[in-house]
C-alpha cells in the first residue's frame, strides 16, 4: 500500500547457509549493499608425500648424494604426492549468483615430514591462478659432524592467511630469536609468532611463504599449470618472501614483510569450481604425509538485489 511518504526501494537480500537467519536490508533507491558470505570446504583425505628414496641411512639412498652432486649430474628429481592434486569442489550454488571472492584462507592439517624444507605446496584456483603456500620453509643444511640439519615436522597445523603477522620462518630456530649468537644484537629480538613454530601442534596462522633456495627450482610436474612444469623458469614465477632487515632496539623495523605470495591475488574471481592443492617433495631423501588433509575458507561479496513498490 502506497502513501505520501512511500518511495521506490531497493532490497538487498542476503542468502545465508541453510539454517541461518535471513537478513533483509532496505536502502535508498539506486544504492546497492554488498555483504559478505563466508563458507568453508574441506578435503580431509590424507596426502602422502612421496620421495625417491626416503631413508638416507640406506646404502641405496646414500648413494644418491654422489649421483646428484657429481659434475654434470642430472637435476634433482621432484616427487609428486600420492594424491596429486588433492581437490576441493566448490559447488556453483554455494554462494550467491555472481558473487566474487574477497578473501581466501587455506588450512593444512597434520603435517608430518622428516625434512620439512623439502616440501612445496601450491594452491591453484578454478580459473587457473595460483599461489605458493609454502616452499623451502625452515632451512636446510648440515651439522658440524656432517649430519643432516633440518626440521622434522610432527603434526603441524597451518592456516595461510594474508592478514597473519608473519610468514613461516627461514630458520630451524624454534625460540623466535632472530639470531642464534648471543653477541648479535638481534639475539634479544624475539618474534612471538615464531616461538615454538616447529613444535606447537595447535593451529597457527602465517602468510603464504616462498623462499627460493638454490638449486631448488620450485617446479611442479603435470598436471600443474604448464608454466610451473619447467624447472628452468618456474622459480621466477612465484613471488619470493622477503622480510626487511630489522634494527635491534627499533620495533618500528620489526616484522616488515616487503614481498611474497598473496592469497588476495585471487580476490575478484568466481569461487565455484575445482580448487587444487599440489604437494611435491623437491629432494631425493625423506618423506611424509599431510594426515588431516586441507580446507578452504572463502569469503565473497553478495551483490544480489531486488526492488519493490
Amino acid at each position: 500500500m502506497k502513501n505520501s511518504v512511500s518511495k521506490r526501494l531497493n532490497l538487498a537480500v542476503i542468502k545465508p547457509l541453510a539454517g541461518a537467519v535471513a537478513l533483509l536490508s532496505i536502502l535508498p533507491a539506486g544504492m546497492a549493499m554488498a555483504d559478505s558470505v563466508t563458507r568453508s570446504f574441506a578435503n580431509p583425505r590424507p596426502i602422502v608425500i612421496q620421495d625417491t628414496c626416503a631413508n638416507p641411512d640406506d646404502a641405496e639412498c646414500a648413494a644418491l648424494l654422489d649421483t646428484y652432486t657429481a659434475e654434470g649430474a642430472p637435476a634433482v628429481p621432484v616427487k609428486v604426492a600420492k594424491t596429486y592434486p588433492a581437490m576441493i569442489n566448490v559447488p556453483k550454488g554455494a554462494f550467491p549468483k555472481d558473487a566474487k571472492i574477497t578473501d581466501v584462507n587455506v588450512t593444512i592439517k597434520g603435517i608430518h615430514h622428516d625434512y620439512l624444507n623439502d616440501v612445496d605446496i601450491l594452491l591453484v584456483a578454478p580459473n587457473g591462478q595460483y599461489v605458493m603456500l609454502a616452499s623451502n620453509v625452515s632451512a636446510a643444511g648440515a651439522t658440524p659432524e656432517g649430519g643432516v640439519l633440518g626440521i622434522v615436522a610432527e603434526n603441524l597445523n597451518w592456516k595461510f592467511d594474508d592478514s597473519a603477522a608473519l610468514p613461516l620462518p627461514r630458520s630451524v630456530r624454534n625460540d623466535g630469536r632472530l639470531s642464534g649468537r648471543a653477541t648479535n644484537p638481534l639475539y634479544n629480538v624475539i618474534y612471538e609468532e615464531w616461538v615454538d613454530v616447529w613444535s606447537d601442534t595447535s593451529l597457527r596462522a602465517f602468510k603464504p611463504t616462498d623462499y627460493d633456495n638454490n638449486p631448488d627450482t620450485d617446479h611442479f610436474p603435470a598436471p600443474a599449470p604448464l608454466e610451473l612444469q619447467d624447472p628452468a623458469t618456474s622459480v621466477a614465477l612465484t613471488p619470493t618472501t622477503v622480510l626487511a632487515a630489522p634494527t635491534a632496539g627499533d620495533p618500528s623495523t620489526y616484522k616488515k614483510v616487503t614481498n611474497g605470495p598473496k592469497l588476495s591475488n585471487l580476490n575478484g574471481i568466481d569461487p565455484s569450481g575445482q580448487w587444487k592443492l599440489y604437494v611435491v617433495d623437491d629432494f631425493y631423501w625423506f618423506a611424509g604425509e599431510v594426515k588431516g588433509g586441507w580446507s578452504l575458507e572463502i569469503t565473497t561479496d553478495d551483490q544480489q538485489s531486488c526492488s519493490v513498490e
